[in-house]
């Protein structure tokens, strides 16, 4: 499908494996600059030489911890410095240890909300000022539909009492 992308400056975060793999790979296609966001370089540069021989215009990998607002402003810059721009940013990380909530630790609590709330909010922001100054860009959040309804083992609903099936 051509979507008039060709030369879009695009950043998918997480994507150097499925979902964001995928989206990016979908992204090279139609022949854009694609920065994959990624904290495992290694599987992100994969991706990248693969974005490349899908035809993206070029695909690069910059290490980013969602998590840190200094990682995501070092990331947008550096695109910036590339591209001149992003024009559309793909939040795609997310995370969670499935297993009850009740079995859950703080810090395994604590690493969701990281990842799946801040890093969103870190990197939404970080491309906010140069996508307002041009009146022009796209953000796209991934999100699970536990957030809208959780399931039972999940966090987006503790108050749900129930026994584990079987």
């Amino acid at each position: 499908m051509e979507l008039n992308l060709a030369g879009k400056s695009v950043v998918v975060t997480g994507g150097g494996s499925n979902i964001g793999r995928a989206i990016g790979l979908a992204f090279a296609r139609e022949r854009v600059n694609l920065t994959i966001a990624e904290i495992d370089e290694g599987q992100g540069k994969k991706v990248a030489a693969e974005a490349e021989r899908g035809g993206a215009a070029s695909a690069v990998v910059i290490r980013t911890d969602v998590t840190k607002w200094d990682s995501v402003q070092a990331m947008v810059r550096a695109v910036e410095e590339r591209h001149g721009r992003v024009d559309v940013l793909v939040n795609n990380v997310g995370w969670t240890h499935d297993r009850l909530f009740i079995e859950k630790t703080r810090e395994e609590w604590d690493k969701e909300v990281q990842l799946n709330l801040w890093g969103m909010i870190n990197c939404t922001r970080a491309v906010l000022d140069g996508m307002i100054a041009r009146q022009s860009g796209a953000v796209v959040s991934m999100g699970s539909d536990a957030g809208r309804m959780g399931g039972w083992v999940s966090s987006a609903r503790p108050c749900t009492a129930r026994a584990r099936p079987g």
